[in-house]
């Protein structure tokens, strides 16, 4: 038998339609003989649940990459309880001294108002100053004297003009390409954050992981900002695990606790952006595997409900498919450096498809449905129990996989499991496995498929008190997460077989 820890939680979910968009589901098919067929999970807006592990990624807006008032329709119904967008400093600051906030003025109310909190990425430079550094990633950081006063002169007007609906400030997005080594992300960290806690002395404060995710990196920026007396000014290290498959980063999350926790207890980590694309031909990040909806739908739903079994806060990249303009080279362009032979490139890891001509939204796919899954049960009203035991059965000699345990807010047990050994979508064959659990606490227990939200009842025959445990015989798991969760713990909406 193969042993693991396990986590639960508890509420359902209804397949949702997206604004204008008709319902697509997949075809209403039994997991296996004598489950009987109940309904979808029923998804809830970001206005009726109070808070909530998930955020989404809204960023690339400050270069016109996607447009908000093409997406916010979508936004709330999701479900995440947080969003994390970029300041634009060129996009604001476009005259020396003179900000501009209307496009910020219409994103972070409207945010708030659909029950959905923003942190900024305060990131990019602005070429209208030498040394201001470029709008793209690896553009650089403001290096002269005059960017640099320049620079903590806008995060200053920007908190002041934010900071009453902004309690969360990321300090640049991946910097390790655009600085010579940690001093000069250092020097940044310090000069910015003292910058926000003049004004905001409450300020949440993120650091970045070097690049996507390098833990040498954050060692080497901890011990400089301890050597300048500076801790204090940092409350969280944020890190990009991007894996082709999303259970294979987890050694170097726990490495990145491990030195996190060396300089301070108080200091915490987060997943703030990670996302996978939906086809092939992606610009960014995991490009080379040949990508479908339901594979994305399927990292998503391991990445994050691997991070909420580890107690790590947790960002799907990103809301919408972002139209990137980029060199020949492939970086992303800075048109006012007068980049030569700019053209466009699409990042399709949003949980929403885009038309490129215009950046309006096409459809919703198959991982925003997931999302919402997610988002509908895992609130905060369910808790993670620590060490719960759970033991997996009958499955391939050399597979393994992952199950966490939770608790509902009437007592009523969650169990999450899926096959983590390989990358989503090489091999989705199904397995009857036995699943074994302490303390079950289960009296109509029911089955869930968190990809299509589809909600099964668990025959008598297939599952039994032993003493203080629960087994489940021939429960069906996939390369996907799937629930053997308390009825009452979950929200759905009953429905009958199409």
């Amino acid at each position: 038998m193969k042993r693991f820890a396990c986590s639960v939680l508890g509420c359902l979910i209804l397949n949702w339609a997206a604004p204008g968009q008709p319902v697509v589901s997949p075809a209403v098919v039994g997991p296996r003989e004598g489950f009987e067929y109940l309904g979808r999970i029923e998804p809830r807006h970001a206005r009726d649940i109070k808070s909530s592990n998930w955020a989404v990624g809204a960023e690339t807006m400050g270069r016109d990459y996607t447009i908000y008032a093409n997406w916010r329709e979508y936004f709330g119904p999701l479900g995440v309880k947080r969003a994390r967008i970029q300041s634009g400093w060129a996009k604001t600051e476009k005259q020396k001294g003179r900000y501009d906030w209307a496009w910020l003025d219409e994103i972070i109310p409207d945010m708030i108002d659909q029950g959905v909190q923003p942190w900024v990425c305060l990131c990019y430079g602005n070429p209208i100053y030498p040394g201001g550094g470029g709008t793209g990633l690896g553009g650089g950081l403001p290096a002269t004297p005059e960017a640099k006063k320049a620079w903590e002169g806008f995060v200053d007007a920007f908190v002041e003009r934010y900071g009453d609906r902004i309690a969360e400030w990321e300090i640049w997005n991946e910097p390790q390409g655009g600085v010579k080594g940690v001093p000069g992300y250092g020097d940044l960290v310090i000069r910015t954050a003292q910058v926000i806690r003049k004004r905001e002395p409450k300020g949440h404060i993120m650091v970045a992981a070097g690049g996507a995710f390098d833990v040498d990196f954050v060692d080497k920026l901890l011990e400089l900002l301890k050597e300048e007396d500076k801790l204090h000014l940092v409350d969280e290290v944020v890190y990009h695990p991007y894996a082709y498959n999303p259970d294979s980063s987890y050694g170097r999350v726990a490495e990145l606790r491990k030195v996190v926790g060396v300089y301070s207890g108080r200091i915490t980590i987060r997943q703030n952006e990670n996302g996978a694309p939906s086809q092939p031909g992606s610009f960014g990040a995991l490009a080379k595997h040949d990508w479908t909806e339901e594979y994305q739908a399927k990292w998503a739903l391991r990445r994050l409900m691997g991070d909420l079994g580890r107690d790590i806060p947790s960002s799907y990249f990103a809301i919408c498919d972002m139209v990137y303009l980029v060199t020949e080279s492939g970086r992303d362009s800075d048109l006012r450096q007068g980049e030569a032979e700019v053209r466009k490139r699409v990042n399709f890891k949003g949980l929403l498809a885009v038309n490129p001509e215009d950046k309006t939204v096409d459809h919703a796919k198959v991982a925003y449905r997931a999302v919402q899954h997610i988002t509908a049960i895992f609130d905060n009203t369910v808790k993670r129990i620590a060490g719960y035991a759970c033991r997996v059965s009958g499955g391939g000699e050399k597979n393994t996989y992952s199950a966490f345990g939770y608790r509902a807010a009437g007592g009523g047990r969650i169990v999450t499991l899926w096959r983590d050994g390989d990358k989503p979508g090489v091999r989705p064959e199904k397995e009857l496995l036995t699943v074994t659990v302490e303390d079950g606490q289960f009296n109509q227990p029911v089955w869930i498929d968190m990809l299509s939200g589809e909600v099964y009842r668990i025959p008598g025959s297939a599952w039994q008190w032993q003493g203080s445990q629960v087994t489940f015989r021939n429960m069906p798991v996939y390369d996907h997460v799937v629930l053997i969760a308390e009825q009452a713990a979950i929200r759905f909406a009953p429905e009958k077989p199409d």
